[in-house]
């Protein structure tokens, strides 16, 4: 399974929100992310690193989940004509 990291700057925290700087290949983009999920410590010039990789478990459930949903939904629309 392949990773993706990121380098992220935080350039400002506004509240209970954080704007990353994140590198792209013209310069960066901002991004809000929740100051609760920064590590302890965290705050403004702070160089983060963020690890990204597909989770095929977790999105196995989620479509399960979201297939039930629907049934469940088809059905009730199908017993209230």
């Amino acid at each position: 399974m392949s990773e993706v990291k990121v380098v992220a700057t935080v350039d400002r925290i506004e509240g209970e929100q954080a704007v990353l700087l994140l590198p792209v290949a013209d310069g960066e983009i901002p991004v809000n992310w929740p100051v609760s999920l920064l590590p302890a410590g965290t705050g403004e010039g702070s160089r983060i690193q963020l690890t990204l990789k597909e989770d095929p478990d977790s999105e196995a459930e989620a479509r399960q989940r979201v297939a039930d949903l629907l049934d469940k939904l088809t059905r009730r629309s199908e017993q209230a004509h």
